[in-house]
């Protein structure tokens, strides 16, 4: 004789709203961030002429490239007025340079002096060291806007306005 199966009642799961808002929050938290992007792209991608004419088109209106043939400098000075421009030289490439330049000085620079403060402070045994690594932590907490009235004199007094050393120097310790 053989036993008959006997149905079991199996809980039903609860509607699980919780994931549900904690996904839709995430979307929406996506989309914000993603969307400013994906309009600047948009914006890139259309004619000057055109930029405002259709501000409610999600895709670009008259698609073209021409905005970047003229950051590249591609476009000779009488279509870059015609577009709206003033017809000067954009430098694209000077200032990609300028900018790889300080960004990688300023990392070397402050892993350098990072690297050797905490060194003293972590093998080094000297007077006061507690005290001097209180007031670095504390200078750290000084949020960078205030000190750039300070770093703007101590650069002009040294004359490095429009420098490298302008830009570079001030971020060394911080």
């Amino acid at each position: 004789m053989t036993a008959q199966a006997q149905p079991v009642d199996v809980p039903r799961k609860p509607f699980p709203w919780g994931k549900i808002l904690a996904w839709a929050g995430l979307a929406l938290l996506l989309f914000v961030t993603l969307f400013p992007f994906y309009w600047m792209l948009r914006t890139a991608f259309t004619f000057p002429t055109s930029a405002f004419k259709n501000t409610s088109s999600l895709l670009p209106v008259d698609g073209t490239v021409i905005n970047f043939q003229r950051v590249v400098g591609l476009l000779d000075v009488q279509r870059a007025v015609e577009l709206g421009g003033t017809g000067q030289s954009i430098q694209f490439f000077l200032a990609l340079r300028n900018s790889i330049i300080v960004s990688a000085l300023i990392v070397a620079g402050q892993v350098t002096f990072c690297a050797m403060a905490a060194y003293a402070f972590a093998r080094l045994n000297f007077p006061f060291r507690n005290q001097i690594f209180a007031i670095y932590i504390a200078a750290l907490m000084v949020p960078g806007i205030v000190m750039t009235i300070p770093n703007f004199i101590l650069v002009r007094n040294l004359g490095w306005i429009n420098t490298f050393a302008g830009i570079i120097a001030p971020t060394f310790l911080m």
